[in-house]
């Protein structure tokens, strides 16, 4: 009786240890008096999925999700997530949140919605991606705060493309997460708080865009800062449709200003790649710690575009990441 007891035990920890070791998604509490935040997290690990997701409640404004590794060996997500319905648009998470926190260690997600369809002209809108995280409503505020980015580029981290008005946040101390997968391509902003090396290809869907998305540095980095921590490297010759407002350009690949912007101490290789200024516009270049270097830059026939060296540090559009009060 006793050496069955023993088996017994042994094969419940056996059941517990690989249930302990399956991705899966633990929503966080809600309702608690004053709270108006959820903190959620992905165990990441074998062959599992998100299907432990539930809505946040109207009261939640801020959701936080937090990856966490495990020792089992990673296998792609294998449980649609539970906001997938099968046909139709999956549901988007509700207007009342307002902010979602990635953060954690992401290094295993392209695992994870390795399954998933890309979106785009060869994926039909109606069929959502079974295996990613729950789309974001208009107007949210995307933060991604990972202590170790993606190995590879995902997929895609969302079900959908973001809905218009987005505002995708890198925030001081991430890790790259990959912007290519999880642009605002209906409209929004892109807000850089860390450096980030867009693939190739960035370009193009820059110019796909429903509407202008406008690039600027993250209000809590100081301009001094700018070529350290909000530095976009670029890897192809890029065009900006939008306004680019205070980082710093690296890359050794010319770049075109469609809209008036400025830039913040630009590498000596991005600089001599050359800028080319649409016409009307201007492109304005600030040094903060060391003289600017050279700039080969184009001008459009005419001479009604410009480039200025500027003596006072420019002023950012977006001077606070959180939005205004309806």
């Amino acid at each position: 009786m006793i050496k069955q007891f023993k088996y017994m035990l042994g094969f419940i920890a056996t059941i517990s240890s690989y249930i302990e070791a399956t991705t899966c998604y633990f929503p966080g509490l809600e309702g608690l008096e004053g709270l108006e935040e959820r903190s959620d997290n992905i165990r990441i690990g074998s062959s599992g999925g998100f299907q432990g997701f539930t809505m946040p409640s109207s009261t939640c404004k801020s959701l936080y999700i937090t990856f966490t590794k495990t020792a089992s060996p990673v296998e792609p997500n294998s449980i649609p997530t539970n906001s997938y319905r099968g046909t139709g648009d999956a549901p988007k998470l509700p207007s009342t949140l307002k902010d979602i926190y990635l953060m954690g260690d992401a290094s295993d997600f392209p695992t994870l919605v390795v399954g998933n369809t890309r979106f785009g002209p060869e994926a039909p809108a109606e069929s959502p991606s079974t295996y990613a995280l729950p789309t974001p409503a208009v107007n949210t505020n995307i933060h991604f705060l990972l202590t170790r980015g993606p190995t590879t580029s995902p997929l895609l981290w969302f079900q959908d493309t973001l809905p218009g008005g987005c505002r995708l946040i890198i925030e001081p101390g991430s890790a790259d997460p990959f912007i290519n997968v999880v642009l605002p391509l209906n409209g929004g902003d892109i807000l850089i708080g860390a450096p980030i090396t867009p693939a190739v290809g960035f370009s193009d869907l820059l110019a796909s865009m429903t509407r202008i998305c406008d690039i600027q540095r993250h209000p809590k980095v100081p301009a001094k800062e700018a070529y350290l921590k909000a530095v976009m490297t670029l890897q192809e010759t890029t065009v900006f449709p939008g306004h680019v407002n205070g980082i710093s350009l690296s890359g050794a690949h010319p770049v075109t200003f469609e809209a008036s912007s400025d830039l913040v101490d630009p590498a000596a290789n991005s600089a001599g790649a050359g800028y080319v200024i649409a016409a009307k516009r201007t492109l304005g270049l600030y040094s903060s710690h060391a003289p600017l270097p050279a700039i080969a830059s184009y001008m459009e026939p005419g001479g009604t575009s410009k480039i200025i060296a500027l003596k006072k540090e420019p002023e950012l559009p977006i001077t606070s990441i959180k939005r205004d009060k309806k």
